[in-house]
């Protein structure tokens, strides 16, 4: 302790016998250029060093996110299980919105991504990659609609209004996925719409009281949507 006492003395005198002789700038200005010439000797090493602690930082960050992925999807489906079961509907499907390209002046494109479903037991998952990077520029009257709050109801194969208002959606989700009959709903989000969820009925000859479902459906969306979004939120941190 001592030693360490008597180099921190000569350390000091020598600071202000430098300091009597040209300056405290000047001496801030030398050690800067010794520490400038250190580092440049030392660069190889250095930015090694910073590559090593950014791709550590990097992976530790998409670690927890991960992470945090598994525990929303863990979390969130009992809660489409009950609502599933709130409109005894055969099927949920709960997708996000993700951007992953740009166009050439820097707009996003945005797609949606079927990422959840829960079944009644016995029905048929939707295949996989059936319903993926679709994007939402198709099906952009039926993403604004439910955007602005409204729930959409698709009867079947007999929906001309459906299939006459929203065409492009008709196509992608208009039975190509096995389904007879859905209703689509939003997931907002604080400033756009996060996600989308749609249950579906798959039975054809089973026709639902349209009044009835639509009832159930906003009365459902005001307790469940809620609920998911905030499972969302939470997890975005």
């Amino acid at each position: 302790m001592s030693s360490i006492l008597e180099h921190i003395s000569e350390l000091s005198d020598s600071l202000v016998k430098l300091d009597e002789k040209i300056g405290f700038k000047r001496i801030i200005g030398y050690t800067i250029i010794i520490l400038a010439v250190i580092g440049l000797f030392n660069f190889k090493s250095i930015v090694k060093e910073t590559i090593e602690v950014v791709n550590e930082i990097s992976t530790q960050i998409h670690n927890e996110k991960m992470e945090q992925r598994d525990q929303l999807l863990f979390e969130l489906n009992p809660v489409l299980q009950e609502f599933r079961a709130t409109l005894n509907a055969d099927r949920v499907l709960y997708f996000e919105y993700h951007n992953t390209k740009e166009n050439l002046v820097g707009i996003p494109f945005k797609y949606v991504d079927l990422v959840l479903q829960n079944l009644k037991y016995g029905v048929s998952p939707v295949p996989d990659n059936l319903l993926t990077d679709i994007n939402v520029g198709i099906i952009s009257g039926l993403y604004e609609a439910t955007r602005r709050g409204d729930i959409v109801y698709c009867t079947g194969e007999d929906d001309t209004k459906f299939k006459v208002t929203y065409p492009a959606a008709w196509e992608i989700f208009g039975g190509t996925d096995g389904s007879a009959q859905q209703v689509f709903i939003s997931i907002p989000g604080i400033r756009q719409p996060v996600g989308l969820i749609v249950l579906e009925w798959m039975d054809s000859d089973i026709v639902l009281d349209k009044q009835e479902v639509m009832t159930v459906a906003y009365e459902g969306s005001g307790s469940f949507i809620p609920r998911i979004n905030g499972l969302i939120m939470s997890k975005s941190k």
